[in-house]
């Protein structure tokens, strides 16, 4: 955000702090502590567990041992990292940052993007699932009252995938096109894959599975093809179970097609927008086996906030 004048900008970061303060005041009181996570990401390593994030948009520096260093895209994979030389079985780690991003982006050059949130690790149970979306909705509802939270469970989509035993590029062509929504382009490329007629039909029609979430289970009990996609679903019900409890439902958004733009999550994945805004406020999920590309064996979920996003919307309503 530019500003004209200098009362302007101190305004405006007066109100980023208080911002920033709220919220690690809600992490502080669900007993989250403060970690620091490191600027710098080994370049092969993420790359190699993110392969459909773009390497361009990737900022990468050179340290003086000639070996590539990224500055991190992404702070999950590096507070991980961070605990595992100390890691101990059993543990459970409850984790809040406020750090920022970076992107390479083709516009506008390298841009940092601030960024907030939690990680609740060793912990794999609905305990963690519920008190991770307690916090997700009281962020949200705290800053506006329109929102909505588009969930789902990447077993699906993956269970899918290796019904196909397609190659790997091919694999992860079918995820670009299903992230981006572009579903003429999905029906060209699925019609020119040697696939069975039913694998071809769900793909045709994946983008098709989302809505309430009553109607979206209906639709996909009847479609599933493997264990992982029928635990997906069970999984779903019993999130839905629990949102419906919390009287959360009319907020959610049920989507099986959904996929983000980190590979690692492997369960629940959800994402939270506000009334005319399209960018996300929150992302987050599941990702029980990160941790095991590391040698551990761990569970984890957590969410970041968008706070370059959140504060245009606290902003205005602020003013």
């Amino acid at each position: 955000m530019k500003f004209t004048q200098i009362k302007d900008e101190l305004n405006y970061s007066s109100k980023k702090y208080q911002l920033t303060r709220e919220i690690e005041d809600i992490f502080i009181n669900f007993k989250y502590i403060k970690l620091e996570p490191s600027i710098f990401e080994d370049y092969d390593d993420f790359t190699s567990i993110n392969q459909r994030i773009k390497k361009e948009k990737i900022v990468k520096v050179i340290n003086s041992n000639s070996k590539i260093l990224i500055l991190r895209p992404d702070i999950t994979m590096n507070i991980i990292k961070k605990l595992i030389p100390r890691w101990e079985d059993d543990i459970k780690v409850k984790l809040f940052y406020n750090s920022s991003i970076f992107v390479n982006e083709s516009n506008t050059n390298i841009k940092e993007f601030s960024q907030m949130g939690v990680e609740y690790l060793g912990e794999d149970s609905i305990d963690a699932d519920i008190e991770i979306i307690q916090l997700v909705f009281k962020i949200l509802k705290k800053y506006n009252k329109n929102f909505l939270l588009e969930i789902g469970n990447s077993k699906y989509i993956n269970g899918l995938l290796d019904e196909t035993y397609l190659t790997k590029s091919s694999k992860l062509k079918l995820k670009d096109l299903i992230y981006k929504k572009n579903k003429n382009e999905l029906i060209k490329y699925v019609s020119n894959l040697n696939l069975k007629k039913e694998i071809k039909n769900l793909l045709f029609n994946i983008l098709d599975f989302q809505g309430n979430m009553e109607e979206v289970i209906i639709k996909a009990e009847k479609f599933y093809m493997n264990q992982a996609m029928k635990n997906s679903i069970a999984e779903i019900k019993n999130f839905k179970k629990i949102v419906k409890e919390y009287d959360y439902l009319k907020y959610i958004h049920l989507d099986l097609s959904l996929i983000t733009e980190l590979d690692y999550y492997d369960g629940l994945i959800f994402k939270g927008y506000y009334e005319n805004s399209y960018a996300e406020i929150i992302r987050g999920g599941r990702y029980n086996l990160l941790t095991q590309i590391f040698n551990i064996n761990s569970p984890g979920i957590g969410f970041s906030i968008n706070l370059d996003e959140l504060i245009k919307i606290f902003y205005k309503e602020g003013e």
